[in-house]
């Protein structure tokens, strides 16, 4: 050790626990190596990388800084991008969400740049190897892949062997050599911090550094190491910058008079990354800043606590079962007088750090166990000697015991892991509520043995090519109006056939195969013989106006690793022309058909203003049931049979055992927790389903007429949801928590007049005295024209209703033309006055369809909004009943007034452009 002057600083107080034993410190070195060698074996057995969107940027920056000497994305943006579309503007992200576009045209990586810039240095030998070898794109990957998982590995290894150095300060050798080994193998260590390069690795690492130097003896060099690495934490992580300032000031008091030089070493990292914030970026926190987290705290604190700590699914203590011993052990643990002021430090930091994750989405992304308290590990592995210590005998098997069922949980993470477990856990309802997470068959350590163990598959390698996409309709540079896209290539995983490719349009999956079959050119080229060829349809495809990417991904195995293959950009030209309404209603059909997923559903846009101004999507049964509703007339016309089928088969599998239906879908969903939550079912959705998409057990439809029934008002009318106030789920009420809307008990009449007509007579005659009513206008006072369109089929029902122009008024005037065309269908249907003229209905639609459909897309319309009482307001739109109801509109006129099926000038779709 350095001798040091009295009063440089608190080198010989209590606080310090190095030991000065030669002997000892050898052999303790020696026991932290073949720590870190076992650990290195480990975290390579399973030959496979456990990585997310999130680690891409780290993965690929250190070969753009050796290669390009920068630490921008531009260069390599679109291998980083994955196949999916890299943003355009500045400040905006897209499905590529982890690059963003910054000020000068720039890409840089959503997450902080410390840990790729740190572990740049070991990537040298990796650069010489495609500097020889030549910088063809797939190899980069399949060698990115490889380095990204062997410096993940390397970092936890070198945490666990200084954290065990760390331990041997206050507890025996054996002691130590357990809680090392439970931190490498039984904590979320080896799967996250050793398995792709997330922040957490690197912020292990740091911090264990920084803890071991402080809890040592100081001199200048240790002072100015405590500094750097108390800066590197809070560069690495943001949120590590609370442990980051627990250790600064910890530290300051531990340096003394050698503060001012520990200050400034912190300050370096500190001042490299303000300068890439502010120079680069163009925020102070980075690209973070950039993006929208306004939502991003707004979580039940308590709920989220409980998740984090006891949930089956991400709970800390349900993972790592062994540190469970901490909370009951705090007087043991802070007893000791050498080492209380750190770790009553560090244990402050911890406590607010975790209930800032708790206000945070618990989800915590596609990733293993409580992965956002990884960081912690160090801190709580610090405290653990003392409350060890103080177990008897048989509370050491116990917790030896604990430390087993850790490793083992770990262990079939690390070897079973697909994310498939990911999908169940992803419902969350509101806050407070039970939700997928606590269901313990959802845990991941039980869920993922339900499938084979996952493949070895980091050093397989890819070759493939990406030769034509062609269409009926020629080149694919200009816009697709009908028929279908095809795509052809080849690929080849270690010169075996893949198990399956897909297509990527606009980073959003179009196609996928399993069939391939042998390619004689690639037969000839590269002698493989077994089947590599591949051709992909993607039917009725349609594209907006402006460039769009078309990227291929494919996989060697079953619960492989999705591996990018090629990517090629396109852009439409072709814009259509004011009178050709025969080309128009091919678009809007080849939209109406691209834009339905592949189970047969389309999404619905919602904010929280009577703008159209998209902040989010979400999956609802209500829209589906009203776009085919207005399509149900003109499907064959439209050439959307197939669409219809599929949509009509959805709707039907919505249908519960109880005969009820709820606004996004059946509970169990895929779904659920992305793109809608586990919502209470209602009388709405209930009686349209039933209408227009009846299940084939035709037996519960008594059960959901009856519990209609039971949610009557004393007026006669049918209330919104069918549950009691006590079983709301995901529901946000306003001042009447169960309302019974207008438009409400059209839908439910309109079911009525088919499967029970006296008790539609007695709804109708309830609706009729109470139009004029207040109460019953809440879901689309501001939004009239689904009312509007039911005008109609009430008259059909023996209903007719004369609407309150009172309570049904549109507040944003971009409406005014959706009012129109809901009035001109309506009129043409036999309501609410003399059918238009051709002349007035054809300049509505060519107003409409005028360069491709952009006054729609500006504002669709705008179909419902919840009850405005709420705590929060939302109003919902949905661009594709836009494009159904132009349909509508168009095949309704034609029919009309042309002469035949396919005469006129305005010939259906089916009979081809004029």
């Amino acid at each position: 050790m350095t001798n040091l002057r009295s009063g440089d600083c608190k080198a010989c107080l209590p606080s310090s626990v190095e030991t000065d034993s030669t002997a000892n410190k050898g052999r303790d070195l020696r026991t932290s190596l073949l720590l870190a060698i076992l650990c290195l074996l480990v975290y390579n057995a399973n030959v496979r990388s456990i990585s997310a969107a999130d680690t891409f940027g780290a993965r690929y920056l250190p070969f753009g800084m050796w290669r390009y000497h920068t630490i921008l994305l531009d260069p390599i943006s679109t291998v980083v991008g994955q196949g999916h579309p890299i943003p355009q503007k500045p400040h905006q992200t897209n499905s590529a969400f982890w690059i963003v576009r910054v000020r000068g045209g720039h890409t840089v990586s959503l997450y902080p740049i410390t840990a790729p810039v740190l572990v740049a240095p070991l990537y040298l030998p990796a650069v010489v190897y495609l500097s020889v070898r030549g910088w063809d794109q797939l190899d980069l990957d399949r060698v990115a892949r490889i380095m990204e998982k062997l410096c993940a590995s390397l970092l936890g290894a070198m945490s666990t062997a200084l954290l065990y150095l760390l331990i041997r300060r206050r507890a025996e050798p054996r002691l130590s050599l357990l809680l090392a080994l439970a931190y490498a193998f039984g904590t979320t260590t080896w799967i996250i911090g050793s398995q792709a390069l997330w922040q957490h690795g690197m912020g292990e690492l740091l911090i264990v550094t920084a803890m071991f130097v402080l809890t040592g003896r100081c001199n200048p060099r240790r002072a100015i190491l405590a500094g750097i690495a108390c800066g590197l934490i809070a560069c690495n992580r943001p949120p590590d910058s609370l442990i980051a300032a627990a250790l600064a000031i910890y530290g300051l008091w531990w340096a003394a008079r050698l503060a001012p030089l520990m200050l400034g070493a912190a300050a370096v990292p500190a001042i490299f990354l303000l300068i890439y914030n502010f120079g680069i970026v163009g925020h102070y926190a980075g690209a973070y800043g950039l993006v929208d987290s306004a939502t991003f705290f707004q979580h039940n604190l308590f709920y989220g606590l409980a998740v984090l700590l006891f949930s089956p699914a991400k709970g800390l203590f349900v993972f790592s079962p062994f540190l469970l011993l901490i909370p009951f052990c705090l007087p043991q643990i802070f007893a000791d007088r050498r080492t209380r002021a750190i770790t009553v430090a560090l244990a402050i930091a911890a406590v607010v750090l975790l209930l800032v994750y708790s206000k945070a989405d618990w989800r915590q992304g596609a990733s293993w166990g409580p992965r956002w308290l990884t960081d912690l590990l160090p801190i709580l592995f610090w405290m653990l000697p003392p409350a060890v210590g103080s177990l008897n005998r048989g509370g050491r098997v116990a917790f030896a015991l604990a430390c087993c069922a850790g490793i083992a949980i770990e262990g079939i993470g690390a070897f079973w892991y697909t994310g498939a477990s990911d999908i169940a856990i992803y419902d969350k309802p509101r806050p407070g509520e039970l939700a997928g997470v606590w269901n313990f068959r959802n845990a991941p350590f039980l869920a993922e043995l339900r499938h084979p163990r996952a493949p070895a598959d980091l050093t397989d390698s890819l070759r493939g090519n990406f030769d034509t996409m062609s269409t009926h309709d020629g080149p694919f540079q200009r816009i697709v109006t009908g028929g279908q896209i095809t795509v052809e290539g080849w690929a080849l995983f270690n010169g075996q056939t893949p198990y399956e490719a897909r297509v990527l349009i606009d980073g959003a999956a179009a196609a996928i195969t399993r069939t391939f079959f042998v390619r004689p050119d690639v037969a000839h080229a590269l002698g493989y013989t077994i089947p590599s060829g591949w051709s992909m349809s993607i039917p009725t495809p349609s594209f907006e106006p402006g460039k769009h990417s078309i990227a291929i991904v494919a996989s060697g195995k079953e619960g492989g690793d999705i591996r990018y293959l090629v990517q090629r950009s396109f852009t439409v030209l072709e814009r259509t022309n004011r009178k050709d309404l025969a080309l128009s209603a091919r678009i809007a059909g080849a939209i109406l058909a691209n834009r339905q997923r592949e189970s047969g559903y389309w999404l619905t846009a919602f904010n929280n203003a009577a703008h159209f101004r998209q902040l989010g999507q979400e999956l609802n049964i209500f829209v589906i049931a009203e776009i085919l509703d207005v399509l149900k007339p003109l499907e064959a016309q439209a050439g959307l049979t197939d669409n219809v089928v599929r949509a009509h088969r959805f709707l039907s599998e919505q249908i519960e055992s109880s005969g009820l239906v709820r606004y996004h879908g059946r509970p169990d969903a895929a779904t659920i927790g992305t793109l809608g939550c586990a919502i209470t079912p209602d009388a709405d959705d209930t009686s349209l389903v039933w209408r227009i998409a009846p299940s084939p057990h035709s037996e519960l439809l008594p059960m959901a007429l009856a519990t209609l029934k039971m949610f009557r008002t004393p007026q006669g009318l049918y209330r919104t949801w069918l549950a009691t106030r006590d079983r709301y789920r995901c529901i946000d009420p306003g001042q009447d928590p169960d309302p019974a809307d207008a438009t409400i008990q059209m839908h439910v009449l309109m079911l009525l007049s088919q499967a029970n007509p006296p008790a539609a007579r007695t709804l109708c005659q309830a609706l009729q005295r109470s139009i004029h009513d207040e109460r019953i206008w809440v879901y689309y006072r501001a939004a009239p024209l689904l009312p509007i369109l039911r005008q109609a089929d009430l008259r059909q029902a023996g209903c007719p209703l004369e609407l309150p122009v009172e309570w049904i008024r549109t507040t944003p005037p971009e409406q005014d033309i959706w009012l129109a065309a809901g009035d001109q269908l309506e009129r043409m249907l036999g309501v609410g006055g003399p059918p238009p003229t051709e002349v007035e209905t054809h300049n509505l639609l060519v107003k409409l369809a005028d360069d491709n459909f952009s006054a729609l897309r500006a504002t669709p319309p705008l179909l419902y909004h919840n009850d405005l009482t709420a705590s929060v307001t939302r109003y919902y739109w949905s661009e594709d009943f836009g494009f159904a109801l132009w349909l509508r509109l168009y095949f309704e006129n034609m029919r009309r007034f042309s002469p035949g099926p396919c005469g006129g000038q305005h010939a259906p779709a089916a009979c081809g452009p004029n």
